[in-house]
């Protein structure tokens, strides 16, 4: 019986996330030199950086027509890696719907720099719409330390860029991934979770997105000997801290279903108990 209550949640579980009109990750796994997640790293409880929900268009009824995935990035973290001197931010995101690289004729790309083709603002933090290469690239080539990219159709092929130092702690950008164009449709929570980006080395987890934390100052709490915080790339007055977000957290609505299921065995048992006196 134990066993049959375990698969049984194991399956609601499954069976919430493959279909889930709506995800939410949260980034606490640390890949910067490989460390794992926050723990394992500082020898303490792990405390979550930000969250990401990814929500379909056609559950939000927003009457348009329109198809898609809508993003909500919050960050509520940042600050346990600042010891006050200087900012720490993001610059940009890092997802990864299969093939907006390739979509369309040739190899050509989605269209990142309209508003309103692949993608528009909805709320909070806009992106950085006067970036030369656009706000939104559909064709990156993958984070480091090992999520990188894959021949023909990059890992994390999604980069969601912000202005720099304008994604701080407590900041929420919420913006829409569109279908349609040149005839891409793969913007949804199920393709999304169907497609995470595994390691080259294969004992390390799979990531689902992903993000850069830098610092404008030198002062920061590095933490772990130092080893939190890769070398600045961009900026040498401070450094980076690659966090990835994993398995996602099942909705509400996925317990509710679990709960249903187990109640559905629980009474299945009893009739049988019942049957045998």
């Amino acid at each position: 019986m134990k066993k049959t209550l375990i698969a049984a949640a194991l399956a609601g579980l499954s069976f919430g996330s493959a279909h889930a009109a709506s995800v939410t990750l949260t980034f606490e796994y640390m890949a910067t030199n490989l460390l794992g997640s926050f723990a394992s790293a500082s020898g303490g409880t792990a405390v979550a950086v930000g969250t990401l929900t990814l929500t379909d268009l056609s559950d939000l009824n927003l009457g348009d027509g329109r198809t898609g995935v809508r993003s909500t990035l919050t960050l509520n973290g940042l600050n346990q890696f600042s010891s006050g001197t200087g900012s720490i931010f993001i610059s940009s995101y890092e997802l990864n719907f299969p093939g907006t690289s390739t979509a369309g004729p040739g190899l050509s790309e989605l269209s990142s720099a309209t508003e309103g083709v692949s993608w528009r603002y909805v709320s909070g933090l806009n992106v950085n719409t006067a970036r030369g290469g656009g706000p939104i690239e559909f064709a990156e080539n993958g984070a480091t330390n090992g999520w990188g990219a894959v021949t023909g159709d990059p890992a994390f092929e999604q980069e969601i860029n912000y202005v720099a130092g304008a994604f701080v702690n407590g900041t929420t950008s919420t913006i829409d991934f569109l279908n349609g164009e040149n005839g891409y449709n793969g913007f949804s929570v199920a393709s999304f979770l169907a497609n995470p980006v595994s390691n080259t080395n294969g004992a390390l987890p799979d990531a689902y997105a992903w993000i850069r934390i830098r610092s404008t100052g030198g002062g920061i709490a590095t933490g772990n000997n130092g080893n939190w915080w890769e070398p600045a790339v961009s900026n040498a007055a401070g450094g980076r801290l690659d966090v990835l977000a994993l398995a996602p957290v099942p909705e509400p609505e996925t317990y509710a279903m679990m709960l249903a299921g187990l109640g559905m065995i629980g009474l299945s048992a009893r009739r049988r108990m019942r049957g045998q006196r």
